[in-house]
């Protein structure tokens, strides 16, 4: 297949003043001509998109900047799958416009996918606060590699879900580099969901992957902003319906996972679906008085209730209790659930 770029670099921007020069900046530095940037413009209110046409018309390499306006404010969802429909690269690396480049990233995550002919190269993340100081204790898995090729069916996706305790491969979408003709073949597409879009992109695609690169090196900061929608810390007034959506896009990741029922790694892989159930909701515990509206207890029972029968978790050979106790919190009456979640939360140190 001819491609008029060895890379497209997508990146959505929406209300991101603050942040986009220094990141789009990270990616017009890059020592690397043969790509195109494209910007999707959705429909903010700021400043944001002014900054991005002043660095197309002067910085030297602003040519390759490619401004898509939709049509009305969609969401990053939908921006995101604007890039799928508008890439002309051979690869596709998404980038957030909070988030930078470390320099070389595009180089190096280009060089070892050449080599290496995978579908995915992955580089090393470094969580940063607002103002680029590294934040040791993130909280944020998966975000060191080791130098290591995977070959094979289920290679990643047993890397990705070998353990409980932490993940080995973060969940996000940015900062892979992906082959453009990978998601055309499986036809990949981001769902509608305010956030967590990319979670539940890669949720759909890293079962397919046979074939995947990490590089140990620094390629993005990662920033954590407090006010960010993936957390609840530091808010005045927590919307109830932000946290529906979270319990919502769990409940996706729940379903998708008995697609994969017959694999290696499902066990653990369920394991980790319904912990990350258990903090959803813990956190909205932990937040009940900031919420903007209550929540009634069945929300959060029927949330928890877990995909499989008794009978079959009965059958794990790993993760078992783990699952059978989730099973058991799925059928209590909503009120002595949430009892038992809280006093679970306490006795972890998590409310």
């Amino acid at each position: 297949m001819d491609y008029k770029f060895q890379i497209t670099v997508g990146m959505p921007v929406w209300g991101v003043e603050k942040y986009i020069r220094r990141s789009l900046l990270s990616v017009l530095e890059q020592d690397f001509d043969d790509m195109e940037i494209l910007v999707v413009d959705d429909c903010g209110t700021d400043k944001s998109i002014d900054i991005v046409s002043d660095l197309a018309n002067t910085h030297p390499k602003g040519h390759k900047i490619r401004i898509l306006r939709q049509p009305q404010n969609m969401g990053c969802w939908a921006a995101r799958n604007r890039v799928l429909d508008e890439a002309q690269g051979k690869y596709i690396f998404l980038i957030d416009s909070d988030d930078y480049l470390f320099d070389g990233a595009i180089p190096k995550l280009f060089k070892k996918a050449e080599e290496t002919q995978v579908e995915a190269t992955y580089g090393s993340i470094q969580p940063v606060d607002e103002d680029g100081k590294p934040i040791k204790d993130s909280g944020v898995d998966g975000i060191n590699l080791p130098d290591m090729i995977l070959r094979g069916e289920d290679k990643l996706a047993y890397f990705a879900n070998d353990n409980t305790q932490k993940l080995r491969l973060n969940n996000f979408i940015w900062n892979i580099m992906l082959r453009s003709d990978f998601i055309k073949k499986y036809q990949f597409r981001f769902r509608q969901t305010k956030f967590w879009d990319d979670v539940l992109f890669n949720a759909d695609m890293q079962p397919h992957i046979t074939s995947a690169a990490f590089i140990s090196d620094l390629t993005y900061h990662y920033v954590i902003r407090d006010n960010s929608l993936s957390n609840y810390q530091k808010r005045d007034i927590i919307q109830a319906e932000e946290v529906r959506q979270h319990i919502s896009n769990q409940e996706y990741l729940k379903t998708q996972c008995l697609t994969l029922i017959n694999k290696d790694y499902f066990e653990v892989r369920m394991t980790k679906m319904m912990l990350a159930m258990f903090y959803v909701i813990k956190g909205a515990l932990k937040n009940e008085s900031y919420l903007s509206e209550p929540i009634p207890y069945k929300e959060y029972r029927d949330a928890i209730r877990h995909p499989l029968s008794w009978k079959q978790i009965i059958s794990f050979k790993e993760c078992k209790l783990t699952n059978l106790m989730f099973w058991f919190l799925g059928i209590l009456p909503p009120s002595t659930s949430v009892a038992l979640i809280k006093i679970i939360g306490k006795l972890r140190r998590l409310i």
